[in-house]
């Protein structure tokens, strides 16, 4: 068994490849790149229902606290 060093637990790694890992990279970037276009220039409509359906929730929220700060505030009006 090849070591770096003294240490026990340390031990040489096996040869790397650079060349394999550029071609891999060369291979997948065009595929990254033609992603991220689709992703960013189209797209889901799910996705868009979904935040518009949040957005009217939010707001059916935000019209219920406003009313109930509405009632309060008559209740206290009519006691003075």
């Amino acid at each position: 068994m090849d070591k770096k060093t003294n240490f026990p637990d340390l031990e040489i790694l096996p040869p790397h490849n650079h060349f394999k890992h550029f071609l891999d990279w060369m291979i997948s970037k065009p595929r990254m790149i033609i992603r991220d276009y689709v992703i960013k220039n189209f797209p889901d409509e799910n996705l868009e229902l979904e935040i518009l359906k949040l957005n009217l929730e939010l707001k059916e929220y935000e019209l219920t606290v406003l009313k109930k700060e509405i009632q309060e505030l008559r209740k206290y009006s009519n006691l003075l």
